[in-house]
């Protein structure tokens, strides 16, 4: 079985999150956690409704967020050409365009804000960016490694990083192709790719023994958790979503096969 060291929440559990998403690297929530910004008009393709969701989501997250200036104008770029593909390719759910800024990258910048020092991250099946573009947007001096197989998503991927000018590059291949991708990798990250038993197949060939993994899961981790452990030895600590009761990041690390 894993080594769990029980959840991670605020107070000296948290590392480097201890007050809100992680204060000591200026990106931090003066009430702990994100909220809504009253009442949502219900989720439209209709560009007016989004524009309003998102000018009400931007101003809840800078609300709660103490962000540098040069973060928020990366972000407000990020979420205008988010916007402006989303017309053209699927790259997160059409109803949750307007909740990007609550949803999405306030999500992304939870578990960027668990990341230990590093000098290159991969992130697998970046799809929209989230969290890879996010974790380059706030991690300047490092370089992230976004794997997406999807030709669409993966230019969609490089725009953004040309005009932002961030420091990393896009694969559009397969995981299961840039096994020298993995083994560079000081940190691997996902969201809502793949069940634990997936991720842990993708990673454990290639990773190198010291690398920490951070997943996103929801309300199943349990589940996702005792059926790796059938398969898998690894070290695991859970971190309470900030966001969401029943969701954590999960840290892994020492992944072995049984």
């Amino acid at each position: 079985m894993p080594r769990d060291d029980g959840p991670r929440t605020g107070g000296s559990g948290q590392g480097r999150g201890q007050a809100g998403f992680g204060a000591d690297r200026g990106s931090r929530t003066r009430s702990g956690a994100v909220k809504s910004a009253g009442k949502r008009k219900p989720a439209s393709r209709d560009p007016r409704a989004v524009a309003d969701a998102q000018r009400a989501g931007r101003a809840a997250f800078l609300d709660r967020f103490d962000v540098s200036r040069e973060t928020e104008e990366r972000l407000d770029r990020y979420v205008t050409l988010l916007t402006e593909w989303q017309r053209r390719i699927n790259l997160i759910a059409p109803a949750t365009l307007g909740a990007v800024w609550e949803r999405h990258i306030a999500d992304s910048l939870q578990l960027e804000q668990l990341l230990p020092p590093f000098q290159r991250c991969a992130d697998l099946g970046s799809g929209g960016g989230l969290p890879g573009l996010i974790i380059a947007i706030e991690r300047p001096d490092a370089h992230i490694d976004l794997v997406e197989s999807n030709g669409k998503k993966a230019a969609f991927l490089r725009a953004v990083m040309r005009e932002l000018g961030l420091s990393g590059a896009v694969h559009a291949e397969r995981i299961e192709a840039v096994g020298p991708v993995l083994s560079s990798a000081d940190v691997v990250t996902a969201r809502a790719l793949a069940s634990l038993s997936e991720l842990l197949a993708m990673v454990e060939p290639h990773a190198k023994p010291e690398a920490k993994c951070f997943f996103a899961k929801g309300e199943t981790h349990g589940e996702e958790i005792e059926a790796a452990s059938a398969l898998w030895r690894f070290e695991m600590v859970k971190h309470d979503s900030m966001l969401k009761d029943g969701s954590v990041v999960l840290e892994l690390g020492a992944i072995e096969r049984r």
